[in-house]
């Protein structure tokens, strides 16, 4: 399939047609199949649907039906299909692609089989119809390991990197020069189930730094490893009619009372620049509002008390990780956007390195590194072999913490000697913990263990995800048991994904699509019934504005928008939401049986100390008074039981109280989810 194959268009539209595309890799046959609004509202549906005909034979990739608006965030590119890493259906999404993808002319793209070599599939409408070309990347292993010398500026590029700039070298001269995008996966897609996909904007042929991803549920490594796609390449010369914001500015008075422009100005003021606390993005909202709440050392800062919380928060986050972020990016305002028009500029950076917060967290204080130049090596190598970042950031945390524990030799999975670690367990005292020193030794520990995982066959068991490296070490190590440190939560057999970095119990609960914000979490304290209850809820929030193809750093207009938005201008039914609703049942009804109660001691002792955090906050435990009074001692208080359980320390008894908080959650997410329609 060497020769652009083109197709003919069943119609024609001023907008992005509800047409799909599906190519069969094996043998370069492709089919294009009209879909009404009845059937096809957006990019989660398509997938959804599709899976239920394909299952895991499968992938898709697709976008919303504003992406040819004016509107800014909703211009996100959306995959779906199996995730060996979940081991259930997934979905996953890059900032900004759809912005050019929508210049392919057609919104929904199936890939079924698999091509005979690592290959790249090219989307392009040539000015006349949609073409389809598959080229092999016969040097795909030497571009990821040795990299690519980029031309325009002798930039030396890596990795998935190196990769997407090739491929536009190559091929990218038939696009129109603005209308053109590159994706592609790292080695990681090629030895883990946790490989992401890379995308990064292009100006002038060059891609830029602001890297993109679809990131989280190893949606790269499906790609990879069970389609043999390594790249893309999307765009071409299809326009969309022309439509300015005003357009929609009476919906958006009629909603909020004020036009477009104002109301996206003030709702996402957290990923902008919030002049009430003089910083911007995910990086810098999230610990500018932390406080004690900080996960450090493996979460080993859970067992700290709260002073010592706070001591290292100022000393070693505000006073120095924190303040480089400011002084270096907030102050001199080096702000971009995703790939599309969008005047919240949420990507942080300080020059070629994006700063974000989960990433900069579980590659940062996760693994003991509290300084940028640190955090900077590590995150920059991860993200270009392509391994989701918090993925990797909790296993390698885990792995610091026993190796530092005595638990096992580490050279044994071809790491470094644990001499070279400095990682002592939690502190908060600068005399034991060189901010600068011992960030950077833990960086170069990091280093050669992301290089172990990918090229060292004693590192194998790593390859398998964190839940099954932790059964192999406690099978391999039965006196350390080193897998009992690990945090991560279960689906199925084998899958598993690192918790999002909230200590919240919303990003522990039992939803069937984890490692994503599908879930409550706040820190507002709730039962565990009304947490199952929210996290129903904010499922479908979060499903109407995926659907809608929407990025969620605009959920504040996005989500109560979105149904008016699709109605009054792209003609959908006038029963978007309701549509999403049954769309979440559907996949709740496949997906939740999966679920899996924590596996390891470290979450119950999170558990544990979740309340005693609670206690140290003099939180109001009035919402979990009936949950505790079946523990109470006569005339106890809720703040007397749980002070008398947490002074006890019994395993035992706080195994037995997770197991009923955790299937207390899940019940009420069962029933919430059957009541949603009602709603």
């Amino acid at each position: 399939m060497n020769a652009p194959q083109p197709l003919t268009l069943l119609r024609t539209s001023a907008w992005l047609p509800a047409q799909s595309l599906t190519i069969a890799l094996n043998d370069g046959s492709t089919m294009l199949t009209e879909r009404t609004a009845e059937t096809i509202t957006g990019p989660i549906e398509y997938g959804w649907r599709i899976y239920q005909q394909y299952g895991r034979d499968a992938f898709t990739f697709g976008i919303g039906r504003l992406a040819d608006s004016p509107l800014a965030g909703t211009r996100r590119l959306f995959v779906c299909g199996y995730s060996h890493q979940w081991e259930s259906f997934y979905l996953s999404s890059a900032g900004g692609v759809a912005y050019t993808f929508k210049h392919f002319g057609i919104p929904w793209v199936t890939l079924v089989g698999r091509a005979a070599q690592p290959s790249v599939l090219i989307l392009r409408h040539d000015g006349n119809a949609p073409t389809v070309t598959l080229e092999p990347i016969p040097d795909l292993e030497t571009l990821w390991r040795v990299g690519y010398r980029r031309a325009s500026d002798g930039a030396q590029l890596s990795g998935a990197l190196a990769v997407q700039q090739a491929m536009l070298d190559r091929f990218g001269a038939a696009f129109p020069s603005k209308q053109v995008r590159a994706l592609a996966v790292g080695p990681a897609a090629a030895v883990t189930w946790e490989g992401t996909i890379v995308s990064n904007p292009v100006e002038k042929g060059a891609i830029t730094w602001v890297s993109e991803f679809c990131g989280r549920g190893g949606m790269g490594s499906t790609l990879f490893r069970d389609f043999h796609v390594a790249a893309l390449l999307v765009g071409g010369a299809w326009e969309p009619a022309k439509e300015s914001t005003k357009a929609y500015d009476p919906d958006f008075e009629a909603r909020f009372g004020d036009r477009y422009v104002k109301v996206e100005q003030r709702t996402t003021v957290k990923y902008s620049f919030d002049p009430k606390t003089g910083t911007g993005g995910t990086f810098g909202s999230n610990y500018a509002a932390m406080g004690d709440k900080i996960l450090s050392f493996h979460y080993q800062s859970v067992f700290a008390p709260k002073p010592e919380r706070l001591a290292q928060m100022e000393r070693f986050v505000r006073g120095h990780y924190w303040k480089q972020f400011q002084e270096e990016t907030i102050a001199n305002k080096q702000f971009e956007h995703c790939g599309e028009p969008c005047s919240v500029a949420c990507k942080k950076m300080n020059g070629p390195h994006k700063k974000d917060y989960e990433p900069y967290h579980t590659l940062g204080p996760q693994i003991g590194i509290f300084d940028q130049r640190a955090a900077e090596r590590v995150n920059d190598f991860a993200d270009a072999m392509g391994f989701d970042a918090i993925q990797l950031g909790g296993t390698l945390g885990w792995l610091f913490e026993a190796i530092s524990a005595g638990d096992f030799d580490p050279t044994d999975l071809g790491l470094p000697p644990a001499h070279e670690l400095r990682f002592r367990g939690f502190t908060a005292n600068p005399e034991q913990f060189d901010l600068v020193a011992d960030s950077a030794a833990n960086a170069d520990y990091a280093l050669r263990a992301i290089a172990a995982i990918l090229w060292d066959e004693r590192a194998a068991p790593l390859r398998e995800g964190v839940r099954v490296a932790a059964q192999t070490l406690n099978a391999r190590y039965p006196q350390t048991r080193p897998g009992d440190r690990a945090v991560y939560l279960a689906h199925g057999e084998r899958g598993a994904l690192v918790p999002n970095q909230y200590f919240v119990p919303g990003m522990f609960s039992p939803m069937p699509i984890m490692g994503k914000y599908y879930v409550f979490y706040g820190h507002d304290l709730l039962s565990p019934e009304a947490l199952g209850q929210w996290n129903v809820a904010r499922m479908i929030g979060e499903l109407i504005s995926d659907n809608a193809g929407m990025c969620r750093f605009h959920r504040a207009w996005g989500e109560p928008m979105a149904e008016q938005l699709l109605v009054n201008h792209r003609g959908l039914p006038a029963d978007y939401n309701e549509r999403v609703k049954r769309l979440a049942q559907e996949l709740f009804a496949a997906e939740e049986a999966a679920s899996r109660f924590w596996e390891t001691p470290r979450l119950i002792e999170l558990f544990a100390h979740y309340w005693r955090w609670q206690r140290e906050n003099g939180v109001d435990l009035s919402p979990v008074a009936a949950f505790f009074a079946p523990e109470a001692q006569p005339g106890e208080t809720t703040e007397q039981t749980i002070d008398r359980l947490l002074a006890a320390n019994d395993r035992t008894t706080w195994q037995r109280l997770a197991q009923r908080y955790w299937e207390t959650v899940r019940t009420a997410q069962i029933a919430a989810m059957a009541q949603a329609h009602q709603r």
